[in-house]
């Protein structure tokens, strides 16, 4: 499981050290892989271009920002997180800089110019339609080269376990801005100095995946869910797992989101506290990887997308910890609810409204039923399912029995369990 940290609203200090003390809390919690959003000073107006403060705006690609600390601070909370089994991954941004980034005067061929001029810092373009950075050019090859040593410059600094790509594929498709064949050379030119290096790319698209992303984004999942959360038919979230199965390389992973630094909160999106635990019951139990960014374990629902409001761990909603405490308690615990488990769909009756699917692996199998919809419903399982199974606990599941009927409420789900009989 992923768990991104923002540091300018994980805390009231905005530091490093304060994420480092809460080490142990996500570890708890099961955390895998710590994500941390860019750690790079972030660029402020300057010649007429604003800034935005944006952490995707990096003034200096191998400095850390002072506002979160020292460079020692951070080697304290890399070594924090691997002392506890955890990884630590950074957030880089190779697409655009800030204006006041060093490159743009004294290497300014390494962008992308309006007149032609690779010379003329003046007339460097900005990066989509974003005006606070500038669009760097993988046209040239020391550009290519820079990045490389910059990315093996935080692996060997600060001992980092990989990577997560902004804008890898962005415009989609050929005329992405950068080129798929600096992303495939990539991974092999960072496994001569961490062998087992996490890339994940901020992308959906097979021409990148496993090269060299071996994890990306789920938003075709997102979006399915969020339709079939606010009234849309729930079967759409199982055509979309079947899209993601037979379009992309076998063992490639996508990440499970429902919220982001890029998206409203999912509380505000899901349908409430329990549309985002319905929602959860199939990212936890799918074969992604989950992704909790900062905050959702209490419920945060402040602002929108990019949020700058601090949280406010002291007013969390005690209901989530629990619901995520347990729910990633039965993933971590289960081989069957992890991406190696083998996943199968299960006909319901009602299947605008209700998933149904079977995991299996190490000899069991689960049955999760999830109402992402917004209305009660009865409805009967597939004869095939048999019979053996018993309930799971899981706080906020419904009270309901399996006989193949089943009843649930609003956004209810339940999971039940057997032991697969062995020859």
């Amino acid at each position: 499981m992923i768990y991104s940290i923002y540091p300018s609203i994980f805390s009231p200090t905005h530091s490093f050290n304060a994420i480092a003390e809460q080490m142990a809390r996500l570890k708890k919690l099961g955390v895998n892989v710590i994500w941390l959003m860019p750690v790079t000073p972030i660029g402020h107006p300057i010649g007429g271009h604003p800034a935005l403060d944006s952490p995707y705006c990096v003034h200096d690609f191998f400095a850390v920002n002072p506002d979160y600390g020292t460079a020692s601070d951070l080697r304290r909370l890399v070594s924090t997180a691997h002392h506890l089994g955890m990884k630590v991954i950074l957030d880089e941004v190779l697409n655009h800089t800030a204006w006041d980034n060093a490159l743009i005067t004294q290497h300014p061929e390494y962008f992308v110019h309006s007149d032609g001029n690779s010379h003329n810092p003046a007339s460097i373009k900005i990066a989509f339609n974003y005006n606070d950075v500038a669009q760097l050019n993988y046209g040239n090859s020391d550009l290519r080269a820079y990045m490389v040593r910059m990315l093996r410059f935080w692996i060997t600094a600060y001992n980092i376990d990989g990577f997560r790509f902004d804008s890898a594929n962005n415009p989609d498709g050929p005329n992405r801005m950068i080129p798929a064949d600096f992303w495939q050379n990539l991974a092999a030119q960072l496994r001569t100095t961490r062998p087992n290096v996490l890339l994940l790319g901020e992308c959906e698209t097979p021409d990148l995946a496993l090269k060299p992303f071996s994890l990306d984004y789920g938003w075709r999942m997102y979006d399915a869910l969020k339709r079939a959360s606010t009234g849309g038919d729930v079967s759409q979230v199982k055509d979309t797992w079947i899209f993601q199965t037979n379009n992309y390389p076998k063992g490639m992973l996508h990440m499970s989101i429902q919220d982001d630094w890029d998206d409203p909160r999912d509380v505000n999106t899901l349908g409430g506290s329990s549309g985002a635990h319905a929602a959860a019951v199939f990212n936890f139990t799918i074969d992604g990887i989950p992704l909790i960014y900062n905050g959702m374990e209490i419920g945060n629902s402040a602002e929108a997308v990019n949020p700058h409001a601090a949280i406010n761990w002291l007013a969390g909603n005690t209901k989530f910890t629990k619901f995520y405490t347990a729910i990633i308690s039965l993933r971590a615990r289960n081989t069957a609810l992890q991406q190696r488990g083998e996943l199968k769909w299960v006909t319901n009756s009602v299947p605008n409204q209700v998933l149904s699917y079977e995991r299996s692996g190490a000899g069991s199998e689960f049955l999760i039923l999830d109402n992402l919809s917004n209305s009660s419903t009865k409805g009967t399982l597939d004869s095939s399912v048999g019979a053996g199974w018993s309930k799971v606990a899981l706080p906020y599941s419904a009270n309901t029995a399996l006989s193949p009927s089943f009843s649930l409420g609003p956004k209810g789900f339940a999971v039940f369990k057997r032991t697969i009989a062995k020859d």
